[in-house]
């Protein structure tokens, strides 16, 4: 009578073992699109629960099973205790998926955890073969070294990649997200580093899958460690006749006036040789992040341009008589009006008599470092044209004082209060001594009165400035986020090795 109820009850809980087992697919494809979390909650109580009745029924998955007489009934079993391995395997990949899902982000994280995944499920097959199959522990040993040779071998190129992606996660010489230059010629920002191969975004947008084998053969220049900060050097070539020191500061000059040009470090300006073809410096200047070194190039190079023009020295390679003239020019008339009018593309276009009209008109004023011309939120009234120095633009964003821009030579400001009685965006203040020229409301008013075409480039001008800050503004705002003051501490406290 006991046999037969003992029977009876391995037969439900092999039924009950099955349901669970169906309960466990569909439960698995629904839980296939939640977070990892949730999918090792739903499916590791089905899966005790399927232990547990296999128990029941006398199927223990990680012993060898006695060999039942009935055909059916030994696949039946063989095939409970198999899925048993699988499902254990599943369970555990999805617990250190999640554990790593929690856990704080590191360029090895998703590589090394897909290494502990494929040691599960190697587990859970060398399992069913032992237990559920009943081979023999030293014939796979045999067996799977004489299959990793061969595979070894066909597979050599593949498995280098494998082995160097591990030195590489081992030694973190660049993390997802760094930029980085190879000595192949290719440069971009790391998107992925997996088992084979490393892919990299190009500047142009293009993405490059290199070899992991190839990559740890390279010279790696890392731009974005152990600071983000990016060096640029470009090359300036100069009248042969102008003095060093004079080109040194005015260049430094139009080099800060570039706002996303740091002012710690400081510009490095170098004079590397002179010829009688010209006098050639090299200028570094340092941008917060390499993506933004094109553009800061761009605007150095538009405010040299400026500054040199204004100050009345050329390039190199020019005739003698007109160097003579340069220099001339440079050391008598550094802050000439005439020429800094010349030189603001707002007033570029006037003819020469009105230039010289709007110089006469204005008048000169000069300020020590750190005082401010005007304060935000005024009316002006007057149009401030720089002559020399840095200025500042500023603005007080969630409780702190943020640049959103610079002012140099050529560089005007206070139209827009004359002109649309809008009151000032930023307050303008200096960085260094500075020298600037003063139009007042009257004059200005005349000119645009006499010149309507002055006064639709004036405008479009004062326009473009004006969603130029607004966008500074904007982008200061979202860097004071609630995320980005998160990220912020994330990246403080977080330890160099991680």
């Amino acid at each position: 009578m006991m046999a037969a109820i003992q029977s009876m009850l391995t037969e439900y809980a092999k039924l009950l073992a099955l349901v669970l087992l169906l309960f466990g697919i569909f439960i698995t494809r629904w839980s296939n699109n939640q977070a990892p979390a949730t999918r090792l909650f739903v499916r590791l109580p089905t899966f005790l629960l399927f232990t547990y009745f296999l128990f029941l029924a006398h199927q223990v998955p990680y012993l060898a099973a006695k060999m039942p007489g009935d055909a059916f009934e030994r696949i039946v079993s063989d095939g409970f205790r198999a899925v048993w391995w699988f499902w254990g395997a599943a369970i555990g990949s999805n617990a250190i998926r999640n554990f790593s899902y929690r856990s704080t982000r590191h360029p090895g994280q998703k590589f090394f955890m897909d290494l502990c995944v494929a040691g599960v499920y190697l587990i859970a097959f060398v399992g069913m073969i032992t237990f559920v199959f009943n081979f023999p522990m030293q014939g796979i040993l045999m067996t799977s070294g004489a299959v990793a040779v061969v595979l070894g071998l066909a597979l050599q190129s593949s498995l280098s990649d494998v082995f160097y992606g591990i030195v590489l996660n081992l030694g973190k010489p660049y993390r997802e997200g760094d930029w980085i230059s190879l000595n192949n010629n290719v440069e971009g920002r790391v998107l992925e580093m997996n088992w084979r191969a490393t892919h990299i975004m190009t500047i142009g947008q293009d993405v490059v899958i290199i070899p992991n084998s190839l990559v740890a053969k390279s010279k790696i220049i890392n731009s974005s460690f152990p600071s983000r900060i990016h060096g640029t050097t470009i090359q300036i070539l100069l009248d042969p006749l102008t003095f060093p020191m004079t080109a040194r500061r005015i260049l430094a000059e139009a080099i800060h006036g570039c706002h996303l040009v740091l002012l710690t470090p400081p510009p490095l300006i170098v004079v590397k040789a002179m010829s009688q073809e010209a006098v050639q410096l090299d200028i570094t200047f340092f941008t917060t992040e390499i993506r933004q070194s094109n553009e800061a190039q761009n605007q150095v190079y538009e405010k040299i341009f400026r500054k040199l023009g204004a100050s009345g020295i050329s390039f190199g390679n020019r005739t003698t008589a007109f160097h003579a003239a340069a220099v001339i020019n440079a050391q008598s008339g550094y802050d000439d009006v005439e020429r800094l009018i010349a030189f603001t593309p707002a007033f570029a276009r006037l003819p020469a008599t009105e230039r010289s009209a709007i110089a006469a008109s204005m008048v000169r004023e000069t300020f020590e470092a750190k005082k401010t011309v005007i304060e935000c939120g005024v009316s002006s009234e007057a149009m401030y044209l720089v002559g020399s120095g840095v200025l500042s633009l500023s603005r007080e964003i969630g409780g702190h004082e943020v640049e959103i821009a610079r002012l140099t030579s050529c560089d005007h400001f206070g139209a827009g209060g004359l002109l649309g009685g809008s009151q000032t965006l930023a307050k303008v203040s200096t960085l260094t001594p500075a020298i600037v020229y003063r139009l007042e409301k009257q004059d200005l008013l005349r000119l645009l009165k006499d010149r309507p075409a002055f006064a639709t480039v004036l405008n479009q001008d004062l326009a473009a400035r004006k969603v130029m800050a607004l966008s500074a503004m904007e982008a200061h705002d979202d860097d004071m986020s609630e995320d980005h003051l998160a990220a912020w501490f994330s990246n403080i406290f977080r330890r160099p090795g991680d």
